[in-house]
């Protein structure tokens, strides 16, 4: 999750938002193994830890986060 956290503040240094796509959320939020509510929860709690926002979006290739400054 440290790795996740410093690759998103990077892209979040250069631009207004970040988008992690399903591959990567699914490292450290596993959607077999919680419910899809914890999972969302969970990414937002991640967001609000380290100063961001977080918007969770489904979609035909999966879930997607777009993290942003706050």
């Amino acid at each position: 999750m440290k790795t996740l956290a410093k690759e998103i503040a990077v892209k979040l240094g250069e631009g207004a938002f970040c988008v992690v796509f399903e591959d990567d959320l699914e490292r450290c939020w596993p959607s077999n193994k919680m419910p899809q509510a914890r999972r969302e929860r969970e990414i937002q709690n991640f967001a609000e830890s380290q100063g961001w926002a977080a918007a969770i979006l489904e979609g035909a290739f999966g879930t997607r986060a777009i993290f942003r400054r706050l």
